[in-house]
């Protein structure tokens, strides 16, 4: 499972990831969508070739420090949680899709 590159746990009641998900380096599509999920651990920051991050519909209030050094990171979606902190310092600098920046921004002003 190391070299694993896309992983889909989306739609399955998963209420937290383990610390073991940092272990995937080569992991690229990460999608774990309408889940109940209500943290994630630090070691999700060690993955450095994840390109897609699809955490919507899930229960996240908080993310862990250190994922805006997630450089290749392009898609991103928390839409659906209630985040207390901005995103912004995740968007910028990094080659994400505008619109996904966008609308996260909007979200947390709601």
């Amino acid at each position: 499972l190391v070299c694993l590159r896309e992983l889909d746990i989306s739609h399955n009641a998963v209420k937290e990831m383990p610390e073991s998900i940092g272990e995937l380096e080569y992991l690229v599509h990460l999608i774990a969508n309408n889940n109940d999920i209500s943290q994630l651990p630090k070691s999700i920051t060690s993955l450095r070739n994840l390109q897609h991050l699809d955490l919507s519909e899930n229960r996240l209030k908080s993310l862990p420090a250190g994922l805006h050094h997630l450089h290749m990171l392009k898609d991103i979606n928390f839409d659906g949680n209630s985040l207390s902190e901005p995103l912004q310092d995740l968007c910028r600098g990094k080659q994400l899709y505008p619109i996904l920046c966008y609308l996260e921004s909007a979200n947390e002003r709601d």
